[in-house]
């Protein structure tokens, strides 16, 4: 080659640009690039190892650690609310137990009994009171069958276990007997009875006996204002009746028998040797 003067310059100063060489391999940009690729893919590696990964693991731990605690909470609040249902069912079941319970005798309506029997009585002779002042009014001594209460016998408490009313009523209740007997005519005693009947607690009449007694000669007014003998057979009515009685208040929570031991050896069983 010659340049402008004419000088002729050597091939060897014109053969290109010179790269470095590494391990006897020359650095061409093609081999810099593909290095500075593999360089960076390494610096990004290892950058994702010592600062992404970990920050990456402590984000995954307190998300499990997020979801744990919801799900606890989750799980409290399904508790608190399986609770709460069963309060609810718990109260539900009392009140259904207390207005059961309402209808059996207690001790409290018991000591009233032979007052509210009396006042029963009592009440069956109102309509007497008429007849007696009309009577006496016209000089004559009356002479008027009168209901009265004759006897009064409380026979003592005695807890139900003979399975008389069903075996699944046995040590529930408790039975409070007392013996009565009562004298009128006819028309008393039917009133004296269906009051009694509608008295407050459950009781079971037994042992019902009537008797009836001589005529007496009644002293009424008759058709014409007259006072007249009216013939009326007196009737001595005599009955147990049994009072029933819870033997737990109705707020009381039945106790409910333990599971048996599984290792308890059956009735009849012989245990095995060594055991």
């Amino acid at each position: 080659m010659s340049s402008i003067s004419g000088d002729y310059i050597n091939d060897d100063f014109d053969a290109g640009p010179v790269y470095p060489e590494v391990f006897g391999v020359e650095m061409t940009p093609q081999i810099l690039g593909a290095l500075a690729a593999v360089a960076g893919v390494a610096l990004a590696g290892f950058a994702f190892v010592r600062f992404v990964l970990p920050v990456y693991q402590t984000n995954q731990t307190i998300r499990a650690d997020i979801n744990d605690k919801n799900s606890q909470l989750a799980s409290q609040a399904e508790q608190i609310a399986a609770a709460e249902q069963a309060n609810a069912e718990l109260e539900q079941a009392l009140e259904q137990r207390r207005t059961v319970y309402s209808l059996f005798a207690s001790e409290s309506t018991m000591d009233t009994l032979l007052l509210d029997l009396n006042q029963r009585v009592k009440s069956s002779n109102a309509a007497l009171g008429s007849v007696r002042n009309q009577v006496s009014s016209r000089g004559i001594p009356p002479l008027l069958l009168e209901a009265q209460l004759q006897n009064f016998s409380p026979e003592g408490e005695t807890v139900i276990s003979d399975g008389s009313l069903g075996d699944g009523v046995n040590g529930k209740l408790k039975r409070d007997t007392y013996t009565i007997e009562f004298r009128g005519d006819f028309a008393q005693t039917e009133a004296i009875l269906r009051n009694i009947e509608r008295l407050e607690p459950l009781l079971l009449f037994r042992e019902f006996t009537i008797e009836s007694e001589e005529p007496i000669a009644e002293t009424v007014i008759g058709a014409n204002g007259q006072v007249v003998a009216q013939p009326k057979i007196p009737i001595v009515t005599s009955f147990q009746i049994d009072a029933l009685i819870p033997t737990t208040a109705p707020d009381e929570l039945p106790t409910i028998a333990p599971p048996p031991d599984p290792a308890a050896p059956v009735d009849g069983a012989v245990p095995a040797e060594g055991g």
